[in-house]
């Protein structure tokens, strides 16, 4: 079996992710870190039992220690949290270079298939179609637009042929729009508007239960204790599977 540790298990992610664990045949909970002690946590790093794989569920700033304990360890590490910075981008693919790291924005299936149908769609429309997206989540996250949100600005970026700026909430300023709602208990629902004055098509992917994302990462987790050193992603999962 594979022994995992779980970052951010104390946290809402953390907690589905360790309920699933714990009945899997393939992994092994060895571990929790959070921000304090308890009976399935430790605050310190160090205290850590040895694994083979680390799911990241906690935050941005834990992002720099957790890299270089997994790289003092040699720990493949799967990272799930939302809201990095460039400069953690820059910091994770410099530690790539020596560890296998699997990161999504978004560890849905469903998510990755609608980034493709983005794709095609924006490659067909024309300029007069507006372009507008809707990112609806819980009150309690809190990044906003979320990270999910720029992965689908992307995918539809990069299919059109003239590229437009993300602009967070209503503006008379041409480019793709995105809403960022954080209300009730909103698992994630993402919808993306093309419409002009002739008709409208909307695509749209709903996550019913937190479950999709745990199970999403331990995928990851499975496929990356097996990898060379190098950054991977949903491509690579998917097309190994």
């Amino acid at each position: 079996m594979i022994k995992l540790v779980i970052s951010g298990i104390l946290g809402r992610m953390g907690q589905v992710l360790k309920s699933l664990a714990e009945t899997s045949t393939d992994f092994s909970l060895v571990g929790g870190f959070d921000q304090k002690d308890s009976s399935d946590s430790v605050a310190d790093l160090s205290q850590l039992k040895p694994s083979d794989v680390i799911i990241d569920f906690s935050h941005p700033s834990n992002l720099k220690q957790i890299l270089m304990y997994a790289h003092e360890k040699k720990i493949p590490l799967v990272l799930a949290a939302t809201g990095y910075s460039d400069i953690d981008f820059e910091w994770i693919r410099k530690t790539s270079k020596d560890i296998p790291i699997f990161y999504a924005a978004n560890y849905s299936v469903g998510i990755h298939l609608l980034t493709k149908a983005l794709k095609l769609v924006s490659e067909s429309v024309d300029e007069s179609f507006d372009i507008e997206m809707i990112d609806k989540h819980h009150k309690y996250k809190k990044d906003a637009p979320s990270g999910t949100a720029y992965k689908l600005y992307d995918a539809v970026n990069d299919g059109l042929k003239e590229k437009r700026e993300l602009i967070d909430g209503a503006s008379i300023k041409p480019g793709i729009h995105v809403h960022s709602l954080r209300l009730g208990n909103y698992v994630g629902e993402h919808k993306v508007i093309f419409s002009n004055l002739s008709e409208t098509l909307e695509l749209t992917h709903i996550a019913h239960d937190k479950n999709v994302f745990a199970l999403g990462a331990m995928k990851a987790a499975k496929f990356i204790v097996t990898q060379k050193n190098g950054l991977y992603g949903m491509d690579d999962l998917l097309g190994e599977a």
